[in-house]
């Protein structure tokens, strides 16, 4: 299930609470945040957090190897030399990678990123 059935774009704790923690939630909830970064900060304030379990996605280098594995192309990834991003725009054809609207409309349906995440988690699944 997906807060207002979709997909959030927040980066501050602050601001997550703000929007969406106040909405009075039954249970415990998990938030799953994709990030590239392992320098980024989500710091929920002290009243959230028994409410709220936060769980990192780090898809080092970059989201782009998460498309390389949608799209099945693991194996021509690593035979072409080129980085995530370049391989994307190049053998893939996918001009707008790095914009968030790219990746929010590729990524639209949960089910396509968790099995995306799970295929980058599974190495021997490549």
């Amino acid at each position: 299930m997906l807060i207002d059935e979709k997909i959030l774009s927040c980066r501050s704790a602050s601001a997550f609470e703000s929007r969406y923690l106040r909405m009075g939630f039954e249970g415990k909830i998990t938030v799953f945040r994709v990030l590239d970064s392992r320098r980024e900060n989500f710091k929920l304030s002290k009243a959230y957090l028994h409410k709220v379990d936060v769980v990192n996605i780090i898809t080092a280098p970059e989201i782009e190897m998460l498309i390389i594995l949608n799209e099945n192309k693991y194996k021509e990834y690593k035979k072409s030399g080129m980085k995530p991003n370049e391989f994307c725009k190049g053998p893939l054809k996918m001009r707008n990678v790095k914009s968030p609207g790219f990746v929010g409309k590729y990524f639209a349906d949960v089910d396509v990123l968790m099995d995306a995440i799970k295929k980058y988690a599974l190495p021997l699944t490549r």
